[in-house]
């Protein structure tokens, strides 16, 4: 686990210097095309959108699925319960716990450190799973945050995001702004002409691709050592054997495009097509994490009780006075 840890430190710092050469290309791609003035533009917002990914891509996250966050027990105490109880066995403070209204089943965790992280699950996920497999589910969450998996994963989620808009953002300063001004001779530095255009588009383009890379590159070992560490925490891995397998037949497409965190996902996720992503590449299939799972678990199986979304409303009908489930309407 402490390798992990420190490998997964090491890969942060990576991955920042990654996408900082990304920025740099596209900075100097301007700046080659328009002059000194655009590309420092570039380069305050890219440095302003670094400055949000370290301070805020956690939040940044959970904005992204839509998510509420549950601020009391009593709004959803079985998730509540399972959070706390598996925090404390991990050893880390107990994370912020965010619902979303996506009825696909899915969740994940994001933060830069245990200290502030937190724990998104969908409202399709607590339709589909009993509590021993929503428990391995978060586990298997918690075991990401325990191992700082999620400082990686979050910076990837949004570094990748904001890169594509920062060449956005450079491509119209460019296209707008430059060319004219360099083809009089009145640039500052700036290259112009075709030679510069191409420059540009090309940056444009691939610096994008490169981030998608870079996004992509998050060892698929991450999620079998997360696995294997849920299974430590809870005792019972056929738990979330069932639970990755009910997972992965589920059919609900997510209510919007989730791209951008689809890496930070624990298992593969329609699009909103309803087609099976590529940009899920990271995980690995499905059926060898379960094979893993039961493996450990010498064969046996889960038997699935009843989905913790519908012992909830049993246990309202019979006492009025507790809260209704935490369930959010579809947004117009």
């Amino acid at each position: 686990m402490y390798e992990q840890i420190s490998s997964n430190k090491r890969k942060s710092v990576a991955l920042f210097l990654g996408f900082l050469l990304l920025y740099g290309a596209v900075a100097a791609a301007v700046w080659w095309y328009a002059g000194d003035v655009p590309s420092i533009i570039v380069g305050v917002v890219a440095v302003v959108v670094i400055v949000v990914a370290l301070v805020g891509g956690d939040d940044m996250a959970v904005r992204v699925a839509g998510a509420r966050q549950i601020e009391r027990k009593e709004e959803a105490p079985e998730l509540w319960r399972l959070v706390e109880n598996l925090s404390i066995v991990a050893g880390i403070p107990m994370p912020r716990i965010f619902i979303s209204p996506d009825p696909s089943a899915n969740a994940f965790a994001a933060g830069r450190s245990p200290e502030q992280a937190v724990v998104c699950v969908n409202q399709g996920l607590l339709e589909l799973l009993d509590d021993r497999e929503l428990e391995g589910v978060l586990a298997h969450e918690l075991s990401h945050i325990r191992n700082y998996d999620v400082r990686l994963m979050t910076y990837a989620a949004v570094l990748a995001g904001s890169l594509v808009l920062v060449a956005q953002l450079a491509a119209r300063i460019g296209m707008f702004s430059g060319g004219s001004r360099d083809r009089r001779g009145n640039g500052n530095g700036g290259g112009g002409g075709i030679l510069g255009i191409v420059v540009l588009l090309a940056t444009v383009i691939l610096a994008p691709i490169g981030a998608t890379i870079i996004q992509l590159s998050i060892s698929r070992k991450r999620e079998f050592v997360a696995d294997a560490s849920a299974a430590e925490l809870t005792r019972y891995p056929q738990a979330l054997a069932s639970a990755l397998d009910r997972i992965g037949g589920d059919t609900a497409a997510p209510n919007h495009d989730e791209r951008t965190i689809a890496h930070m996902m624990i298992a593969p996720q329609l699009t909103v097509r309803g087609n099976a992503s590529k940009l899920f590449s990271t995980h690995p299939p499905m059926e060898e994490r379960v094979a893993a799972l039961m493996q450990m678990a010498a064969g046996v199986p889960h038997q699935h009780g009843l989905p913790v979304a519908q012992t909830f409303r049993e246990l309202t009908a019979e006492q009025p006075s507790v809260p209704p489930p935490a369930t959010f309407r579809k947004p117009d």
